[in-house]
């Protein structure tokens, strides 16, 4: 049964028309005033609402200017009935929201026939609404399930048929291989011919993909350059790098773009279930560990996972956030790992190193959280505050009379494309008024080798501030002899790897003479790290060494336990 709502004034012409609408099979409400009408429709919304105040000397143009007021009432069709033969009127009313407009004389018949069409048109109005609502849902699931670019499953699809295919796996006793799949040269043909040009790659590959494979194999778009491949009951790994092959052929042959033929490469990686793992989650990143693997071949290569390759997991996301509440929580401690001067047998310098003691997990390893830190950026504030606190605690020793204690901090490649790194030390040291030449900073060869010219640029602004600047891990990087010469540095440190079993090792102790005979004529002090044991020391002061680190000194220990050492 259709609602009506009709605005009537008791007594007039229009109210005996009200029984005239209930024969109809209509349900009807009736009001004689704007505000009773208003509160009645928000109550019970009606299908129409036929506006007759003016017959009864009312106002129409309130009631449409009131309603204007209420979103809610918008949506439903509105009749006026007038006394008015004024066309302007007409127009006033048709845009303050009526619908339609009915003047006197009217008979029943053309005030149910204007009912009727209202009422028809609203309900083709809501067909069409309800339809395009319906397209709309199924277009947004599609999206939510599809990549509009490939058109082939996303990473949410792709997850649903791996768990469907290791469901039927686990049944039949059979397997399941996963393939993660890179178009590594995407890149440059996006800079080069243009994203619309990638693009059209994407959407070959896509092609190629789904037509060289059976339809059981789910085929899916991750990410940018990136896609995935179920393959279901694989016969044996054979079967599965057979596929491999495959894939590698199709996608090595030439593509035709709009303005150039290109070629790319292709790296795959590829995760067994159950032979890895029977979980999904765990699954996915098996194979994305074994394509980064395979990407760092560089041509067109694939790799099976094996149980040695790091691998991304949900510890390391929770590890992330434990970091970040790490420095607000003050749960950081700077450790010093004290220097003996050879030529004097006293500590005279030591290196600090961040330990990081977790209220619920105890100490974590620097080895696991400052990776993470460097990838995620957090190593900036934790390093700044490093800096501010071995400065702070080298000021406390020297207003306590001590001897000079030059603490050396180490700095990541992270810290050293710091835009504002100098201005940072600059504050720090006037902060705490102490002078430059008590920090040591350490950089490794790796991190210079990233930006040299960047790197020289920072370096002597370090010399001319009086910070004193030690290349770390000597001899492990790629640094050039020529880089040596330049680099203004006033410290050498010689890797671990060189000292550790140097008593026993000739090629080694030829190599620590050659070292330090080098630094020396440069006039660079040298310092060689991991001495653990007497002879190793004895070794190394007879070939010249300045000092020593490395537990046969000491082991990383607070500030209170190596002030007993100083």
């Amino acid at each position: 049964m259709r609602k009506l709502l009709v605005f009537v004034d008791p007594g007039t012409l229009n109210q005996a028309r009200v029984p005239l609408l209930s024969e109809q099979a209509f349900e009807v409400m009736t009001a004689t005033t704007v505000d009773q009408g208003i509160h009645l429709a928000r109550q019970q919304p009606p299908d129409l609402i036929l506006c007759c105040l003016d017959l009864g000397r009312g106002s129409n143009l309130q009631l449409l200017e009131t309603m204007a007021t209420k979103p809610d009432l918008l949506a439903v069709p509105l009749i006026v009935l007038t006394h008015e033969q004024n066309r302007s009127y007409w127009r006033q009313c048709t845009n303050l929201g009526a619908d339609d407009c009915l003047a006197t004389p009217f008979t029943d018949g053309e005030l149910l026939e204007a009912i009727a069409a209202r009422l028809r048109k609203q309900d083709a109005l809501t067909q069409r609404y309800n339809t395009l609502m319906r397209h709309t849902a199924e277009r947004l699931n599609r999206l939510s399930q599809y990549d509009s670019l490939t058109d082939l499953p996303n990473h949410h699809l792709l997850r649903q048929r791996l768990v469907q295919a290791v469901q039927r796996a686990a049944l039949g006793q059979q397997g399941v291989a996963l393939l993660s799949i890179s178009l590594d040269r995407l890149r440059q043909i996006n800079n080069t011919l243009g994203y619309p040009a990638g693009d059209t790659l994407l959407r070959a590959a896509a092609r190629r993909l789904t037509g060289i494979l059976p339809r059981s194999t789910a085929v899916a778009r991750l990410t940018g350059n990136q896609f995935a491949i179920v393959l279901p009951a694989p016969r044996n790994r054979k079967a599965v790098q057979a596929v491999a092959a495959e894939i590698i052929d199709s996608l090595s042959r030439s593509f035709s773009l709009p303005e150039q033929e290109v070629f790319v490469t292709t790296s795959i990686g590829i995760a067994l279930f159950p032979e890895n793992t029977e979980d999904i989650s765990t699954l996915l990143r098996q194979a994305d560990a074994a394509l980064e693997f395979a990407k760092q071949q560089k041509s067109n290569y694939c790799q099976f996972y094996k149980p040695d390759m790091p691998v991304v997991s949900g510890d390391e996301l929770q590890l992330e956030t434990w970091l970040r509440y790490g420095l607000k929580r003050q749960e950081f401690e700077v450790y010093y790992q004290p220097k003996q001067t050879l030529m004097t047998g006293r500590i005279e310098g030591a290196e600090a190193l961040i330990r990081w003691h977790h209220p619920e997990q105890g100490f974590i390893s620097p080895a696991r959280f400052v990776p993470l830190a460097e990838e995620t950026g957090l190593i900036v504030p934790i390093g700044e505050w490093v800096l501010r606190t071995v400065c702070a605690q080298s000021a406390r020793w020297r207003q306590q009379g001590l001897p000079p204690v030059q603490i050396s901090v180490n700095l990541s490649s992270v810290q050293l494309n710091q835009a504002h790194l100098c201005q940072t030390l600059d504050k720090i040291l006037t902060d705490i008024d102490l002078p430059a030449h008590y920090l040591q900073l350490e950089v490794t060869e790796t991190a210079l080798m990233q930006d040299v010219d960047s790197a020289l640029r920072l370096l002597h602004e370090f010399k001319d501030r009086g910070i004193q600047v030690a290349l770390d891990d000597f001899g492990t990087g790629y640094a050039s002899l020529g880089y040596l010469r330049d680099l203004p540095i006033d410290t050498l440190k010689i890797d671990t790897c060189f000292v550790r079993g140097v008593a026993h090792d000739p090629k080694n102790q030829m190599i620590l003479r050659r070292i330090i005979a080098l630094a020396h004529d440069l006039d660079l002090a040298v310092v060689a790290e991991g001495v653990e044991q007497a002879e190793e020391m004895e070794l190394l002061k007879t070939y010249g060494c300045d000092a020593i680190q490395g537990y046969w000194v000491g082991p990383p220990m607070r500030a209170a336990d190596l002030l007993q050492h100083l």
